[in-house]
């Protein structure tokens, strides 16, 4: 299937590794024009050399931190400086630190604040209206199934992420007329590094083995494994590609039915 993505540019934030390098991956596969942003430009590099080395294109890439307003603005400048209009964002930023809700601080909060949240609000404020000058553009923001269901000791995650959608959501509403849809992706257990520096935190706090852990996490998903980022990033792809034309403001799980709820 065409999923009419050949002319589309396309930037992902937090691309270098983890479900972001899966996405920017996946769309550069099926022939979007792919940036990618994250704060090392050593692991930029080596995404880039590995989307070439897989699909024979070159990724455009910029080292930003998305948690700063300066590095976001810069960002914006850099694509229309080199590209002259965004088709599609991907906001996707690391999850902050684990821990129990009342031991975090306010630098703590703060951080995570400006991290999970604001930077959502800032680059979305920067680039719909590129999107809605072309009447054109699909934004995808990966957060967490704690934003439904919370999780347990990652109360910064469970917060942030909850505010961000009620954020996209209402600004939905407002840019569905002008052909921009917004989407969540909440995944459940990915193979990432953060998934297993979670579990071992966990395996050590409980003096239990890591294999215990991840079993015992492994026994509560209907589906009786973690996913790939290759699975999140399929999905993604295709909320971003021209062939989702109606499909805005929604919170989509992709957790393998770890979600209790059917709310």
């Amino acid at each position: 299937m065409d999923l009419y993505l050949k002319d589309k540019t396309i930037l992902v934030t937090g691309g270098s590794k983890g479900i972001g390098f899966a996405c920017a991956k996946i769309l550069a596969m099926e022939g979007a024009q792919v940036l990618i942003s994250s704060r090392s430009e050593e692991n930029l590099k080596s995404a880039a050399g590995e989307i070439i080395k897989i699909t024979g294109t070159e990724p455009g890439i910029f080292p930003a931190d998305v948690s700063i307003n300066k590095h976001i603005q810069d960002l914006k400048v850099w694509v229309m400086e080199n590209y002259g209009k965004l088709d599609g964002l991907v906001i996707n930023a690391g999850g902050p630190p684990a821990g129990h809700p009342l031991t975090k601080d306010d630098e703590e909060w703060e951080k995570a604040f400006k991290t999970n949240f604001l930077s959502g609000v800032r680059l979305t404020r920067e680039f719909i209206p590129l999107m809605q000058k072309n009447r054109f553009g699909r934004i995808v923001a990966i957060t967490s199934t704690g934003m439904k269901q919370p999780i347990p000791n990652l109360v910064l995650s469970n917060a942030n992420r909850l505010g961000l959608s009620g954020y996209l959501k209402t600004v939905s509403l407002d840019v569905a007329k002008d052909n921009v849809l917004i989407n969540i992706v909440m995944p459940g257990a990915v193979n990432t590094g953060r998934l297993q520096s979670l579990m071992t935190k966990v395996a050590q706090e409980r003096g239990r083995a890591y294999e215990e852990v991840m079993a015992d996490s492994l026994s509560k998903i209907p589906a009786g494994r973690i996913s790939e980022p290759e699975e999140l990033g399929t999905f993604i792809t295709f909320l971003l590609s021209g062939r989702n034309t109606y499909i805005t403001g929604q919170a989509i799980a992709v957790d393998g039915g770890i979600i209790s709820t059917t709310l």
